[in-house]
C-alpha cells in the first residue's frame, strides 16, 4: 500500500479570477493541503468554485495567483507538456459524462492513457483487462459504449482512470447521471479501491449523503472554504 501519511498535494494561497466584462472571483486564497490515500469529497452549491477547485488541482487550469504543490513540485513554472506528461503519469479523471470514445471497445477506452503516453504493449492490455473485471466487466471486453448502460460506461471511464496507477483521482459529479442503486455501487467500488490499493480519491460532489461517507469534507461557497473537517 501506498503511503498514506506524506503530502500529496499543497496549496497556499490559490487564487482563480476568470477576466471579462464582470470578472469573477472563482477561488479566493485558498490554503490546503491533502495527503496520500485520503478520501475526500468537495461539497458546495452550484457556481460555489467546487469544479474549477478540481481543475486547478488536476492541473487543467493553471490559478491566477499562489503556489500548487505536486508531491513537493512547485507547478508554475511547468510547461503545458509537462503539466500534460503529469497529468496522464500521476492523476486519473473520472466525469459525470463518461466521455467514453464512441468507435473503441471497452478495452480500447481503458488503455487510451496508455495509448496516449505511447507505452502499449501486451503487459497493458493484460491489465486493462484485469481493471475491467475488477469492476465487474470481465464479458464486456469488446464491446462499446453504445452496447452499454450509463452505469456500465461509468465503470468503463473508472478502470481508464486507474489505468496507469496514478497517485491521485478526480472525481465530478460521477453519480449524477446514474441512478441512486448504480451510484451506490460505484461509491463502494471507489472505497475499495481506496483501502485496498490506498489510492488518492477526491469526488467532487452535489450529493451530500455520499460526501458523507467521505473520510474528510470541504466544503466552498463563493470561491473560499467554509468547513473542512475529517469525519
Amino acid at each position: 500500500m501506498k503511503n498514506t501519511k506524506s503530502t500529496l498535494l499543497k496549496l497556499e494561497n490559490i487564487n482563480k479570477i476568470y477576466s471579462g466584462a464582470q470578472p469573477v472571483h472563482a477561488l479566493r486564497d485558498i490554503n490546503l493541503t491533502i495527503s496520500k490515500g485520503e478520501f475526500l469529497a468537495i461539497v458546495g452549491p452550484s457556481g460555489s468554485g467546487k469544479s474549477t477547485m478540481m481543475n486547478v488541482l488536476g492541473l487543467l487550469d493553471a490559478p491566477t495567483s499562489g503556489n500548487l504543490y505536486y508531491l513537493g513540485q512547485e507547478t508554475s513554472k511547468w510547461s503545458g507538456r509537462q503539466k500534460a506528461e503529469f497529468r496522464n503519469r500521476e492523476i486519473g479523471f473520472i466525469f459525470q459524462a463518461h466521455l467514453l470514445l464512441p468507435e473503441f471497445t471497452a478495452v480500447e477506452n481503458v488503455l487510451m492513457p496508455s495509448y496516449i503516453s505511447r507505452k502499449l504493449n501486451k503487459t497493458r492490455e493484460d491489465r486493462a483487462k484485469e481493471l475491467l473485471i475488477s469492476v465487474g466487466l470481465g464479458d464486456k471486453f469488446k464491446s462499446k459504449p453504445r452496447e452499454l448502460s450509463g452505469g456500465q460506461n461509468q465503470r468503463v471511464a473508472i478502470a481508464r482512470a486507474l489505468m496507469n496507477n496514478p497517485s491521485v483521482v478526480f472525481a465530478d459529479e460521477p453519480t449524477g447521471a446514474l441512478d441512486r442503486v448504480t451510484g451506490l455501487e460505484i461509491y463502494n467500488l471507489f472505497r475499495s479501491i481506496n483501502s485496498q490499493e490506498g489510492m488518492t480519491f477526491i469526488i467532487v460532489t452535489h450529493e451530500r449523503d455520499f460526501a458523507q461517507r467521505a473520510d474528510r469534507v470541504i466544503e466552498i461557497v463563493d470561491g473560499s472554504i467554509v468547513r473542512d473537517e475529517k469525519q
